[in-house]
C-alpha cells in the first residue's frame, strides 16, 4: 500500500507539473502586480458614472472592447491627476497597439486631456498606463468646478489574448499655490551621460507595483529581474533636484545558441502621480546591455512647457521607476537576469513653492524620513525575492521537486488515515520522515 500511495503521489505530481508546465509555468514564477483599493465598477454611459473621490485608489477589469465612465468632482483651485494602470497576465499575447486609451472630459463634452499607454515596438504584456490631467492655469481649459468624467478605453486586436485585464485607478488632487507665492522658473531636458557612481553595492528587492515599490537613493543597487517580469523602484526627489538611473543587465547563460530579443529590456519613468515620463529599450542576446532613465530639475513651472520629459516633472516626490524584462527574454537565457542600478540623484533641495495646502499629504513632496527609508526594501513586505527565484529555478529541477512532493503527498496522507500515533514503544518503523519543509 505504501508503494502504492508513492505511486499515486507521483502521478499526482506530475499531472500537476504538467498542468504548469509551458507558459502557465513560467508565468507562475512571476509576481504579479494585484490591483489595490476599493472596488468600483465604471459605467457604460457618463450618466451613470460613480463618483471617484481625491486620494482615493480603486480597481476595477476590463474586456476586451470595454470603454467604462468614472465621474470626478473637480473644484476651481486644486489640479487633478486621474492615473490607470492596467496588468493583463505575464505571457499574454499582445499586440503592438494593444493598451488602454485615457480620457477627460468636462459636463459638455470639452476633452480636457487624453493619453493613450500601448504595449508599442516590444509587443510584450507588462503594466501599462498613465495619467490624465487637469492643470489650474491661466487661460486653460476646464478650470472649472464641476462634474468631470474619466473615460478608460481597452484596444486589443483580434489576435490578442481575450483575457480581463485587472485595473488600478488613482485620483490625485494637488493643492494650489498661495496668491504671493513665485515658484522657480521651468527646467530644460538634457541628455545624461555616463555617471560615476562608486561604492559597495547594497541589495534591492523591486516591488510588483508603485504600491510596493523598492525605496532607493543614490548609490548601487542589485536585483535580479525573470523573464516577463517588472520591478519597481521609488526614488526621493525634492525641488530643484533630477535622477538619473543607469539600468546595467548582466550577461546569463544561454538558452540557445544565437539567441535574441528586440526590445529584451526596458525602464519606464514615472511623476509621483504616476505619469510617464520617459522610457528606453534595447535588444537582449544575453550579453550585458545599459539602459538609462531619468528625469528633470524639478520645478513647479515645469506644467506649463511642452513635451512629456519636462512637463511630468512637475512636483516633488517619489519618482518611479520600472525595470522590465520581455517574457520572450526566457528563450535566450536560462533564468533571472541580474541588473545593476546605477542611482544619482543631482542638484540640492529647493524650498517648495509656496502651497496653500499639504502638498506632501497630498502625496506631493518628500521628507528627511524618506531618505531614511530609502534602502532598498519593497514597502509593506513586497515580494518575496526568495520566492520567486526559487520558484523559477524549480522550471529546470522538475525531478527534484516531483519527488519532494510526492514524499510530502504521502506524509500527508498518512497524516489523515492515522490522526493519532501509538505510543512510541508501539510504533511502526517507517521509512518516512516528516515532510520537508517549504
Amino acid at each position: 500500500m505504501r508503494g502504492r500511495g508513492l505511486l499515486v503521489a507521483v502521478a499526482v505530481a506530475g499531472v500537476t507539473l504538467a498542468g504548469l508546465q509551458g507558459t502557465a509555468l513560467a508565468d507562475t514564477a512571476v509576481p504579479v502586480w494585484q490591483p489595490q483599493g476599493t472596488a468600483v465598477k465604471g459605467a457604460a454611459t457618463t450618466a451613470e458614472a460613480q463618483a471617484l473621490t481625491p486620494g482615493g485608489t480603486y480597481k476595477d477589469t476590463l474586456k476586451v472592447g470595454d470603454t467604462k465612465y468614472y465621474g470626478v468632482d473637480l473644484d476651481a483651485k486644486s489640479s487633478a491627476y486621474l492615473s490607470a494602470f492596467a496588468v493583463p497576465k505575464p505571457g499574454a499575447k499582445v499586440a503592438y497597439g494593444d493598451g488602454i486609451d485615457l480620457k477627460l472630459q468636462s459636463a459638455d463634452g470639452t476633452d480636457c486631456d487624453s493619453f493613450d499607454a500601448h504595449f508599442d515596438n516590444d509587443g510584450a504584456a507588462r503594466p501599462v498606463g498613465g495619467y490624465t490631467e487637469r492643470t489650474i492655469e491661466k487661460d486653460g481649459r476646464c478650470q472649472e468646478a464641476n462634474r468631470y468624467t474619466l473615460e478608460i478605453k481597452r484596444e486589443s486586436a483580434g489576435t490578442s489574448d481575450p483575457g480581463e485585464w485587472p485595473v488600478e485607478i488613482r485620483f490625485m488632487s494637488e493643492p494650489a499655490l498661495k496668491a504671493d507665492a513665485k515658484p522657480a522658473p521651468a527646467s530644460s531636458a538634457t541628455e545624461a551621460s555616463p555617471t560615476p557612481v562608486t561604492g559597495t553595492p547594497k541589495p534591492a528587492q523591486g516591488g510588483t507595483s508603485f504600491n510596493d515599490a523598492a525605496a532607493i537613493k543614490s548609490g548601487i543597487w542589485n536585483d535580479k529581474v525573470l523573464p516577463g517580469e517588472t520591478r519597481f523602484y521609488k526614488v526621493p526627489v525634492d525641488w530643484g533636484q533630477h535622477a538619473v538611473l543607469f539600468a546595467d543587465f548582466a550577461n546569463a547563460p544561454a538558452a540557445k545558441q544565437n539567441g535574441f530579443q528586440s526590445a529584451g529590456v526596458r525602464v519606464d519613468a514615472y511623476n509621483p502621480a504616476r505619469g510617464h515620463i520617459d522610457d528606453d529599450t534595447e535588444s537582449y542576446a544575453g550579453k550585458q546591455t545599459s539602459i538609462t532613465g531619468q528625469t528633470v530639475p524639478v520645478s513647479y513651472a515645469n506644467r506649463f512647457e511642452s513635451g512629456s520629459k519636462v512637463s511630468a516633472t512637475r512636483f516633488a516626490g517619489w519618482y518611479y521607476f520600472a525595470v522590465s524584462v520581455h517574457p520572450g527574454v526566457k528563450d535566450v537565457v536560462n533564468g533571472p537576469i541580474g541588473v545593476t542600478l546605477r542611482l544619482d540623484v543631482k542638484g540640492t533641495a529647493a524650498p517648495s513653492p509656496g502651497y496653500d495646502g499639504d502638498a506632501a499629504k497630498a502625496g506631493f513632496g518628500i521628507s528627511g524620513d524618506d531618505l531614511a527609508k530609502a534602502d532598498g526594501t519593497a514597502s509593506g513586505g513586497g515580494s518575496s525575492s526568495t520566492l520567486r527565484l526559487v520558484a523559477f529555478a524549480a522550471l529546470g529541477a522538475g525531478t527534484v521537486l516531483l519527488l519532494s512532493l510526492a514524499v510530502w503527498l504521502v506524509a500527508a496522507r498518512r497524516r489523515v488515515a492515522v490522526p493519532q500515533a501509538p505510543p512510541q514503544s508501539q510504533a511502526p518503523q517507517s521509512g518516512y520522515g516528516p515532510p520537508p519543509a517549504w
